[in-house]
């Protein structure tokens, strides 16, 4: 087991105790009611309502995974996974914005000193952004002009700061993991309502547009300035979180949502298994072996994708204490992912069918969770053929298809 050099500055420690991702465990499960009620209102507003954005705040439900050095609470990916799924029980799309700012907020935990200097100034932040399609920077004395449209910012009401990838001007290149990420207060956007989609709406994802917005260099993270890679060298580095990779951290952690939506959708259908079976003499659909059979195959499913998840984030608690991670093992959660994502997808796919046309009620929890479940596994680091792909030229000795830290 490899451990990495500690900056003299601030000597790793560990995660949380687990005793603090069990009190926010319980406090989700005593929310689930309440973000329930509140999902309609936020579906029509396409963003968290008023009551549910206060609660985020003020609970530090958006400080997680932030290092406690910053003010955050320091979880451990496991930990922040167990609060994910009990919070998508009540409202998946609140879950996505809280793993999108934390993510986010983490994420710029290991930017250079000068930014966290910055961002973190007055205390700990919400933090949200988009690095696809990036925006431009042109270099001007003293700093950058940024320019540019991002779309897809999910948790753009409750957010600070943002984080945005942008290209330097007259670039005509890939776009590729790494790009460079410039650092701006959210109050410098104009927010473009174009959030108009089928799931996911309660996320308040919408386009953040910025018009010839300056900020000075140390706002700027340029690529070769190891953004979100392991750096010890740093003034701001210790916590178990500094020694974890970004994008396994974002997309491990960006299914645990799922999973407790998926989960909840289970617990709807079992609890109707006394409804009887139309168009048959069976009675109870207890009495059914067809549906009795595919409840406890989905059921298998959704067990599945919780034992894949934890020992993923095993794993990523275990490099927060300085194991080694190794390229195999990157290639390998990738592909496992995949699994993941397929166990989520046949299982909600089959509880609609038990759950019946009228499961499809737009006024039925279970279409609520079944559409966000859908969209969400749609984004691409979720997408299992590509996870597939990578692992298969990796075993078959071909060419690989993305950059390392993209894995």
């Amino acid at each position: 087991m490899a451990t990495l050099a500690k900056a003299p500055a601030e000597q790793v420690s560990g995660w949380a105790d687990k005793s603090v991702g069990d009190k926010f465990v319980a406090r989700a499960k005593e929310l689930r009611g309440f973000l329930s009620e509140q999902a309609p209102e936020g579906e029509k507003r396409r963003n968290p309502t008023e009551a549910v954005d206060k609660l985020l705040k003020e609970e530090g439900f958006l400080r997680l995974l932030l290092p406690q050095r910053l003010g955050g609470f320091g979880l451990s990916p496991t930990d922040f996974c167990r609060v994910q799924m009990e919070i998508a029980k009540g409202d998946p799309a609140i879950s996505w914005v809280m793993q999108i700012i934390n993510g986010t907020s983490w994420v710029t935990s290991l930017a250079p000193d000068p930014v966290q200097d910055i961002v973190f100034a007055d205390g700990p932040q919400p933090v949200c952004g988009a690095y696809n399609p990036p925006g431009k920077a042109r270099k001007v004395d003293g700093g950058w002009i940024i320019n540019g449209a991002w779309p897809y910012m999910s948790g753009s009401r409750q957010a600070t700061w943002t984080q945005q990838g942008v290209v330097l001007e007259d670039y005509d290149g890939p776009v590729v993991p790494g790009i460079n990420m410039c650092y701006i207060p959210m109050n410098e956007f104009e927010i473009k309502d174009t959030w108009f989609v089928s799931g996911m709406q309660g996320t308040g994802s919408d386009t953040a547009i910025a018009k010839d917005v300056f900020i000075p260099d140390a706002q700027m993270a340029l690529m070769n300035e190891r953004t979100g890679q392991i750096d010890p060298t740093k003034k701001h580095f210790g916590a178990p979180s500094d020694l974890i990779p970004a994008v396994p951290m974002v997309r491990n952690t960006g299914l645990a949502q799922l999973v407790g939506a998926v989960e909840a959708m289970l617990e709807i259908v079992a609890a109707e298994s006394g409804k009887p079976v139309l168009t048959t003499t069976i009675g109870p659909r207890t009495g059914s072996g067809a549906y009795m059979r595919d409840l406890g195959e989905s059921a298998a499913l959704v067990e599945t994708a919780k034992t894949l998840l934890f020992s993923l984030t095993a794993k990523l608690d275990r490099i927060g204490l300085g194991e080694e991670f190794t390229q195999e093992e990157k290639v390998r959660q990738r592909a496992l992912c995949g699994q993941l994502v397929e166990s989520i997808h046949c299982a909600s796919e089959s509880l609609m069918f038990q759950a019946g046309s009228s499961g499809f009620s737009l006024d039925k929890p279970i279409n609520r969770y079944w559409r966000d479940i859908s969209m969400a596994l749609r984004h691409i680091q979720n997408i299992p053929t590509i996870g597939y792909e990578i692992q298969g030229r990796a075993l078959a000795g071909g060419d690989p298809i993305a950059p390392p830290g993209s894995y």
